[in-house]
């Protein structure tokens, strides 16, 4: 059974992903289509274009937006394809082979279109405007995500990672460019490259170290390495690349800095730039300070629009104003908040999902971008004869050799780092030799050198220096693609095989045991449930099909699970479920044992001599509560004695309550956010909302019999036109079913939803507007006596129009996805206490996502393995439940009830009619 719900989600994703596709190659086609040229005044211009020659043309600055959405826009479906069928692949290196190969497709195809032009824009970008854009956001980014007390613990540590080791690697990087490769670089030149190698980026490792248990000490390592060499290598890039510029021999363009001068601009930047981090840090502190109304949603988004802003602000006056280290500044911003400003971030998650927000699009930008230049400058330059095979060769031994280089200096400084900080071994260490790949900020930094030379040379002749740089970003967008593709893809094998993983047998002992807790959890939701009155007549025999975790339930475990709801509820609050469907699916042909039947009908209230003073204890509570309900009124009727509301305005107040009902079904499972049903009940209460407010009644049930009957008529409409080849639809099972009967489908949880929304409405409306019906307004009736109305005309066209049967069979369905929603937010609540990692949750949610697809998406009317149940010839255990059940409120429910059914205790909503009387 499991199989073929598999195998027909399979089927589903791959239809869904073949449309996607299809989807992007239109998006191509649209984006590469020769479009057509404005009439330019120049006719020189106009006589290269008929003679096909190309020229530079100028660029629309509206063009510019077209790149990042468009690339974002394919990030999407890459997602989607890399998280559902290639988790091994990292993300950013399969972005960066998609802007080398858009980088291919631009300079080899067409290039009069909207696509060329935006490409040639983003690489002609300037270099300042480049790193200002994507540095600031990543490091802050990674700043907040660290551990400061074990980052200040290892500080001596990454102090030496992050500043001799960037120095000996930016030399013996440099003197591989120099006297290795065969390009002719000049020192300067040679150095400036080390230096843009020397910058790590752990971004395709760092989910997978916190995915598979890497100890904590291994993660700071890396992590507070890249954080901090990521400063020291801009440092000496700023350093280099000034001596580097002044070879050009254009005036004020660079500077000859000597060592002395040299020391003076690395201690410049390094202090000066902790000190402006420092300062914009504990500026940030005091303005997360003062914007302190935790519940203003508004206010907690200004608080993050103050964190994102102060940082970027931080990054420009430190390094654009003050000529110091921007990323330096930004660390030691980052670092403090991290620190100290945890009590004063109103809304954390709010913050920390804009940052993981910020991060996506950055990086996926970013790398597209670098993949995007690197493509094109490996197609111009083996059309000039400055890329060829021999130059992949020089690239695969530069790979080699930066991992030969760091291998050597950690080995070299391990004695110091095993002795020091948090200290570290073997293992951890062949691990951070191994995570030295490359992206973000080498990438930037490349590219700035490249933009910025073919700015101030004009970009119109091969100059050497021009020559250069472009040779250097060959070498560093490729050592970016080697290290994201080998090193990324390969960090998880080569994790475990250090045996620096959580051990395998350990974790799949506690996901069993997770997994036990969590089909002990559906088994008390399904308890709970049953106490609900619209699902009084459930076919449990639907449940089981749909839910393989009570497909082997047994009698023992129902009558713990009453007994446990009952024992952790209140007396007068508890509510006995209806196990009359449930029980026949548990009993052997010997029937009920003696110990567990007498269990049974004491948890289910059916045995009063077993507690001779319960129900005299619970009509005195509810005495008691009575007079004290009569003897307060609500503080809202309180303030309103000498203005009451309007009419109008307590229609307009029920009905944001009702919108707020169907926004609760949606979290619960029992509405589908991007159902069209969804739709309908939303848009019946705006079109309510306007009739209201032309004071006219409240009547939203009318639009929904609108829709019902329009949705009809454009079936038959189809069945007509069609000959009746649109008017089925093919089921998990392979059956046709007809529309109609979907329709029908429809039409009962439209209902059911109508039904509970307004109920429960109902509830919060007397609540906050009248603790009895005598303390309710004149207004507050007619609104309570017009939802009813239209409650009463629902439930008639419900039992005018259906089958008893359908009814059935679409509740049972609702109760699949109540439960399974539930299993859902389960999981994540141990992911979120720390029981589950995120890797091993998203195996257990995507197991329920297919389930709960597949009982969105099922249309048959009978399952294996169900039951034809009789209520009226069942047996002793079958009898129906007490009619009288004390009232609760959804306030005094326990948590993962639901309180709808609460509203009112004596309406009963029929399943298997449809009806709801009360």
């Amino acid at each position: 059974m499991t199989s073929a719900i598999l195998s027909q989600t399979t089927m589903t994703r791959r239809m869904s992903f073949c449309w996607l596709v299809v989807l992007v190659l239109l998006l191509a086609r649209c984006s590469f289509a020769e479009q057509e040229e404005e009439t330019h005044s120049s006719g020189n211009s106009t006589e290269a274009a008929e003679e096909g020659n190309y020229h530079e043309e100028e660029i629309e600055p509206a063009e510019a937006v077209l790149y990042p959405s468009f690339i974002l826009t394919l990030g999407i479906f890459i997602f989607y394809l890399l998280s559902r069928y290639l988790h091994f692949l990292p993300y950013t290196a399969i972005m960066f082979i998609l802007g080398t190969l858009i980088g291919l497709g631009v300079s080899l195809g067409v290039r009069d279109s909207h696509i060329h032009r935006t490409v040639v824009d983003w690489q002609n970008i300037n270099s300042e405007v480049l790193l200002l854009v994507f540095l600031p956001g990543l490091i802050f980014k990674d700043a907040l995500g660290q551990n400061v007390h074990l980052f200040w613990t290892a500080l001596g540590q990454m102090l030496i990672f992050a500043f001799p080791l960037v120095l000996a690697g930016t030399v013996l990087t440099a003197l591989v460019g120099f006297y290795v490769f065969p390009y002719g670089w000049s020192f300067n030149m040679a150095m400036t490259f080390g230096s843009i190698l020397s910058a790590t980026d752990p971004v395709a490792v760092a989910a997978l170290l916190e995915e598979v248990g890497a100890p904590p000490r291994l993660k700071t390592h890396i992590a507070g390495e890249s954080l901090l060499n990521d400063g020291s290598a801009i440092v000496f890039f700023a350093i280099f690349s000034e001596k580097f510029y002044h070879e050009l021999g254009i005036p004020g363009f660079g500077e000859d800095v000597d060592f002395a001068e040299g020391v003076k601009l690395f201690c410049q930047k390094a202090i000066g730039g902790t000190a402006f981090g420092v300062i914009f840090g504990l500026a940030i502190l005091y303005v997360l300070y003062i914007l302190d109304r935790r519940f203003s949603k508004e206010e907690n988004v200004v608080q993050v629009t103050a964190v994102v802003s102060m940082a970027y602000l931080n990054y420009y006056v430190a390094d654009f104003i003050a000529k110091t280290s921007g990323v330096i500044a930004t660390v030691v911003a980052g670092l403090i908040v991290r620190f100290a400003a945890r009590a004063s971030i109103n809304d954390i998650h709010l913050m920390d999902d804009f940052f993981v927000l910020l991060e996506h699009i950055l990086n996926t930008i970013l790398f597209s971008l670098g993949g995007l230049v690197w493509g094109g400058v490996i197609v111009e330059n083996h059309r000039d004869g400055f890329w060829t095979g021999r130059d992949w060769g020089y690239l695969i031994a530069l790979y080699i050799l930066l991992h030969i280089f760091r291998a050597v200096m950690f080995l070299g400084i391990y004695p110091i780092t095993k002795r020091t900080g948090l200290s570290t071994n073997l293992a951890e260490t062949t691990f951070q030799v191994y995570g030295g790949l490359r992206g973000a900020v080498g990438i930037a930094l490349a590219l700035a050198l490249d933009n910025e030379v073919y700015e101030v040379t004009g970009g119109n002749d091969f100059t050497e220096f021009e020559i250069w740089t472009t040779q250097a970003y060959q070498m560093v967008g490729g050592i970016a693609f080697l290290t994201l593709i080998i090193n990324g893809t390969f960090a998880g094998p080569f994790l475990k095989k250090l045996g620096l993983a959580d051990s395998s047998d350990i974790r799949a002992k506690l996901i069993e045991a997770n997994r036990i807790h969590f089909r002990q959890k559906q088994i008390d939701d399904l308890v709970e449930l049953l106490t609900l009155t619209r699902f009084y007549r459930l076919d449990f025999g639907l449940v089981k099909f749909h839910v393989p975790y009570l497909a082997d339930l047994t009698l023992t475990q129902l009558v713990e699970a009453i007994e446990k709801l009952k024992d952790t509820t209140q007396h007068e609050k508890y509510r006995p479920p209806n196990v009359d469907r449930v029980v026949p699916y548990l009993v052997g042909p010997e029937g009920i044992p003696k110990d567990l039947e007498d269990r049974l009908n004491i948890a289910l209230l059916r045995d009063k001599g077993s507690d001779p003073r319960r129900s005299q204890k619970i009509e005195e509570r509810r005495r008691n509560r009575k007079v004290r309900r009569e003897r307060r009124m609500s503080s809202t009727m309180q303030f309103m004695m000498g203005e009451p509301l309007s009419t109008k305005e307590m229609r307009l107040l029920f009905i944001s309550m009702v919108r707020a009902q169907y926004e609760y079904q949606i979290n619960d499972g029992e509405l589908d956010s991007q159902h069209l049903l969804t739709v309908a009940l939303e848009q019946s209460l705006e079109e309510a909302e306007t009739d209201v407010m032309n004071d006219l009644p409240f009547n939203d049930y009318k639009y929904l019999r609108d829709f019902h009957f329009r949705s009809k008529k454009v079936v038959g409409w189809l069945k007509n036109c069609t000959c009746g080849l649109f008017v089925h639809h093919k089921s998990g099972k392979c059956h046709r079913v007809p529309m109609n009967q979907m329709l029908e489908s429809a039409y009962v949880e439209q209902t059911m939803a109508y039904t509970s929304a307004h109920k429960r409405a109902q509830w919060f409306f007397q609540e906050q507007l009248g603790d009895l019906d005598s303390d309710l307004s004149e207004a507050g009736k007619i609104v309570i006596h017009e939802s009813n109305q239209q409650i009463d005309i629902a439930q008639k066209d419900l039992n005018d129009k259906l089958d008893a049967e359908v009814v059935k069979k679409v509740v049972s369905h609702k109760f699949c996805k109540i439960l399974l929603t539930r299993g859902v937010h389960y999981i994540d609540k141990l992911t979120s206490g720390g029981f589950l990692k995120e890797s091993e949750a998203e195996e257990i949610v995507k197991e329920l996502d297919d389930l709960l697809e597949n009982v969105i998406t099922c249309d048959q009317m009978h399952h294996e393995g169900e039951l034809d149940l009789n209520l009226d010839d069942s047996v002793h255990f079958c009898s129906l439940l007490p009619q009288k059940i004390e009232e609760s409120s959804p306030d005094g429910e326990r948590e993962g009830i639901d309180s709808n059914e609460a509203v009112d205790v004596d309406s009963k909503f029929d399943v298997g009619t449809g009806n709801v009387s009360g």
